[in-house]
């Protein structure tokens, strides 16, 4: 086994110890999950468009998830595409809670159909017929005439058993790396292929992996690698980011609870004063 497997591979367990832990957390911390998971998908959706070259502020997405109505027509194309993100988002997350599912080429062109929702110029689910010459990522990729070939063949080999026995890191990176590699749509390929890289993940009981907006040059330099190695590390960093994150989260939402119940008494005694 090459050296570089054998320490993904103790990373891998290390990642499944804080796992256990933030398991545990939230468990204990269960009142605060519905702001953790507000924050991070914002994070999320923060990051995500990053990637593609898009910064976004706090307000514009808080604004769009939480469906308020848009006053300037000039907001409208930007709060159509966070909300089909995040809908993509979700609906990636119910995918992996079903233990039917599977990613195929029919979940690649819903999430697509989900993302290009409310914009006439895209037709949901096609694959590109030309070579894009303005994108943001600069990896090579195949000829539109061998897209739906290749494709096929990365369906395939989701569906062996030895790709299923694989970790889901490695199930993640070996997906997403053959994805970016045939770039099936002329736009939102990149969002497509992250969405189902996180299907493997969250089917693993793993959260999400948000590759940073920052890191954006070592992404795009992960994708011209020959295989998914680099990848594969980068998203163990990712992973570990965000294990860190969310533990000292359900750690501060503890401290906080706790310290609230103990100054209740006091409060009481008091006010009874």
């Amino acid at each position: 086994m090459p050296a570089q497997d054998f320490d993904l591979r103790s990373r891998y367990l290390d990642v499944d110890d804080r796992l256990v832990e933030l398991k545990t957390l939230m468990e204990e911390a269960s009142f605060a999950e519905a702001d953790f998971r507000e924050k991070f998908d914002m994070s999320w959706v923060y990051h995500d468009c990053g990637l593609e070259g898009m910064v976004l502020s706090y307000h514009e997405i808080k604004a769009a998830i939480d469906r308020k109505v848009v006053s300037d027509n000039h907001l409208i194309p930007t709060y159509t595409l966070i909300k089909n993100l995040k809908t993509a988002m979700d609906y990636i997350r119910e995918q992996a809670m079903k233990k039917a599912a599977r990613v195929n080429v029919q979940m690649m062109q819903d999430v697509h159909a989900i993302l290009v929702k409310g914009f006439e110029k895209y037709e949901p689910g096609a694959y590109r017929k030309d070579i894009p010459i303005h994108r943001n990522y600069f990896h090579e990729i195949s000829p539109p005439q061998k897209v739906s070939a290749r494709i096929d063949k990365l369906m395939e080999l989701v569906g062996a058993a030895e790709f299923r026995s694989w970790h889901p890191i490695k199930q993640a990176a070996a997906f997403h790396h053959e994805f970016m590699g045939a770039f099936p749509f002329t736009d939102h390929s990149g969002q497509v292929g992250r969405l189902l890289m996180n299907f493997f993940l969250l089917r693993g009981d793993y959260l999400p992996a948000v590759i940073h907006a920052v890191d954006r040059q070592r992404y795009y330099e992960s994708l011209r690698g020959t295989n998914s190695l680099a990848l594969r590390e980068h998203l163990v960093d990712a992973l570990e980011n965000a294990l860190e994150s969310a533990v000292h989260y359900h750690r501060d939402a503890l401290k906080t609870a706790d310290m609230i119940r103990r100054a209740r008494p006091e409060t009481r005694t008091s006010a009874a004063k």
